[in-house]
């Protein structure tokens, strides 16, 4: 097998469009009747903003096994490209390429250690076509030769979401002592910096891998984090800072809303404010038909247990919902009602603002 039949993956790159009328709000679902069976969830380690010596516990959260719908009702449009979505194109595929040097420089033959984001069949049949296109004692080097995109995706609200592209591959011998190799495919990228993550298979005339969706499964793995750091804010013990830090990016209503309700919790009242019994269950999950991006409305149950100054414990139950943005950051909670039936963002998602790649 040729090396670049194997090399090749699509981009998926979102143009950034002018932004789009944003997704409707996730209206309120009935509770459900009795408590299904549950799942607990690990939770990664975070850090967040306290003293020295004095760290607030995280919220661990046990995520609901209950069925719910996932609807793929978000469109990607098609945009027309430019200048910059070729660059983030081209420097996907650059560092895809990099990846590939390493890994064959590495003389490894184990698909998992690859070092980029591609699974499945695509990944076999790179490894695969690295192996065939060896030359003993030669050290090669990836190059593109030529790069058209051939569509542009972006979400609903503007970020660039998939591009397929042809790209012509150069393998080089590094000391120019045997020709290069040379090979035209087509490719996939995702993601607002676009990651390479699929490649066609010509002999089948499809994708190697195909479309990739959520999961169920997969989304309640996930979702304890967003919902973790969500209570943590919200949380302190004696001698905690007040958390400030909440990751980068631009300002939306909701995080405005956000900022003026974690000021007004009254930490002169109790020494110790955390959360308890947490239990969050997904309600439905808004997707799109290609990608596995999406809005997750989530209810979220548990309670409230402070400590005033003088030793004094209560415990509260609460029970409240939040939409959690599946996007090119970790899981974020971009809405929330505190209050039944009042979202704190008054309707304005701004998820053209939040739905980037902050690193």
């Amino acid at each position: 097998m040729r090396l670049i039949a194997a090399l090749f993956c699509a981009l998926l790159a979102s143009a950034c469009a002018a932004r789009q009328p944003e997704a409707v709000l996730p209206t309120s679902a009935e509770p459900p009747t009795a408590r299904p069976s549950e799942v607990t969830r690990p939770l990664p380690e975070m850090t967040p903003s306290v003293g020295p010596t004095v760290h607030v516990p995280e919220v661990q959260v046990t995520v609901a096994v209950a069925p719910f719908v996932i609807s793929p009702t978000l469109a990607l449009q098609a945009v027309p490209t430019n200048d910059e979505h070729n660059g983030r194109i081209r420097i996907g595929l650059e560092r895809y390429l990099e990846a590939l040097d390493r890994f064959r420089e590495s003389g490894s033959n184990d698909p998992s250690e690859l070092g980029v984001w591609i699974t499945g069949p695509f990944r076999d049949a790179v490894v695969a076509g690295m192996q065939a296109s060896g030359t003993d004692g030669v050290k090669r080097k990836f190059a593109i030769g030529s790069l058209r995109v051939d569509r542009l995706l972006v979400k609903t609200w503007g970020t660039r979401a998939v591009a397929e592209v042809t790209a012509t591959i150069r393998d080089q011998a590094v000391d120019g002592s045997v020709p290069d190799q040379v090979e035209t495919g087509g490719l996939r990228l995702v993601g607002d910096s676009p990651m390479v993550i699929d490649g066609w298979d010509t002999t089948n005339g499809r994708w190697f891998n195909g479309v990739q969706t959520m999961s169920a499964e997969g989304l309640r793995t996930d979702i304890a984090f967003a919902i973790s750091s969500l209570l943590l804010a919200e949380s302190w013990v004696p001698g905690s800072a007040l958390q400030t830090n909440f990751g980068g990016g631009g300002d939306t209503p909701y995080l405005a809303a956000r900022h003026e309700y974690l000021g007004a919790l009254d930490r002169g009242k109790s020494a110790l404010r955390t959360f308890a019994d947490v239990v969050a269950t997904v309600e439905r999950y808004e997707t799109f038909k290609e990608i596995r991006d999406g809005l997750a409305t989530v209810r979220i149950q548990g309670v409230v247990v402070t400590t005033d100054p003088a030793g004094k414990t209560k415990r509260e139950s609460f029970d409240r919902q939040a939409v959690v943005l599946f996007g090119n950051w970790v899981p974020e909670v971009v809405d929330e009602q505190v209050v039944a039936g009042r979202w704190m963002s008054g309707g304005d998602l701004a998820l053209g603002v939040r739905d980037h790649n902050f690193a």
